[in-house]
């Protein structure tokens, strides 16, 4: 890992002690409104690492909100049309 890693502060719920979502579904369908977007894009949109991204995404795909296709070693993501 490089030398730029920040590592990211999440707050926990008070009720529950899980850890809140820091970005939230919402925020990640609207950037995928009119566009595909690599995992990187959608990182940068956010504000926040690439994994992060990532996981977001993939629990998201896993819901079946949005789908991934792979063109060359890049992820590129969109709505899925059955939400």
């Amino acid at each position: 890992r490089g030398g730029n890693c920040v590592p990211v502060v999440r707050e926990r719920d008070e009720e529950t002690g899980e850890y809140q979502r820091e970005y939230t579904d919402g925020e990640i369908r609207e950037l995928l409104r009119e566009t595909r977007l690599s995992t990187r894009e959608v990182a940068d949109a956010l504000g926040c690492h690439r994994t992060t991204a990532h996981e977001r995404l993939t629990e998201l795909e896993d819901e079946g909100r949005v789908k991934s296709k792979s063109v060359g070693n890049t992820l590129l993501w969109e709505l899925s049309e059955s939400r």
